[in-house]
């Protein structure tokens, strides 16, 4: 039985992706009052509004905390929190994330190692300008970084790579292939989750938890990161700028984050 007496069969829960679904992509990070309007009206409705992002909680800003999330599903299905409470987190192997971490490191591939507490990197191996960027970004925001993966406290939920010409993609994907699945993210970048946790699985969890069938789950997305849920529900929405492809596998097509995609969707969908 569901565990909050609040929740109903009439119940939705809606799950949004963040880059490129909540704020937009140019640079500014924008999130447009509009999208938050639309969710405080959507959870005034009696409906449960989710976080679903290949994000790390840590990386979860306060303006994206501070429009009013019932839970937040992190790092691709592998944390998952309810009302403030964490009610999953899968635990990588220490000595299995340093191992991966060394394989980057003889693959030339620029790891950005993501768990819930903070971040690392392979001091010895970060010469490239994005993950430069990015871990600047993270530092910027008051995020730990931390550099020597030899560290006994070194330890990921997951992490992404920044390649070149000179890294060997493929023995990379040969050697974390019984372990993790690789997921293109386009220009030189990929995102690595463990086997059998994705976005979708963590619609799943939460369904299970509150007794609710798949038609009660709609996910919000623009990117290949989020086929997993897209192709998982029914009700699948995808922002204007997403993949042709991916465009095809869902119920809707709605407009982009800065012209209020999120907002006008929830109005066709009848939430509010």
């Amino acid at each position: 039985m569901a565990e909050n007496y609040s929740v109903n069969k009439d119940t939705k829960l809606l799950f949004f992706d963040i880059d490129g679904t909540l704020i937009t992509e140019d640079g500014r990070r924008y999130f447009p009052e509009s999208a938050k309007k639309a969710l405080r009206q959507a959870r005034e409705n009696g409906h449960l509004v989710f976080i679903n992002t290949g994000r790390v909680m840590c990386n979860i800003t306060e303006e994206i905390k501070s429009a009013g999330f019932d839970g937040f599903v992190c790092g691709c299905g592998t944390y998952i929190s309810y009302r403030d409470q964490v009610i999953f987190h899968n635990e990588l192997n220490r000595k299995l994330c340093h191992d991966i971490a060394m394989i980057c490191r003889k693959s030339r591939m620029y790891g950005l190692y993501e768990h819930t507490d903070g971040v690392y990197l392979d001091g010895c191996n970060k010469d490239n300008e994005l993950l430069k960027e990015m871990v600047g970004y993270f530092r910027n925001n008051g995020i730990n970084v931390g550099e020597d993966i030899e560290d006994g406290r070194f330890i990921f939920d997951k992490f992404c790579c920044w390649y070149d010409e000179k890294s060997d993609l493929q023995g990379f994907k040969n050697a974390i292939e019984p372990y993790f699945d690789y997921i293109d993210r386009e220009g030189n970048f990929c995102e690595i989750v463990p086997k059998g946790f994705s976005k979708a699985t963590g619609i799943q969890a939460l369904l299970d938890r509150f007794d609710l069938p798949l038609t009660n789950a709609y996910a919000f997305g623009d990117g290949n990161n989020d086929a997993p849920m897209l192709s998982y529900v029914p009700n699948s929405i995808i922002m204007a700028k997403g993949p042709e492809e991916l465009k095809k596998k869902c119920m809707m097509v709605t407009e982009d984050a800065i012209d209020d995609g999120i907002y006008n969707a929830l109005k066709r969908l009848e939430i509010i």
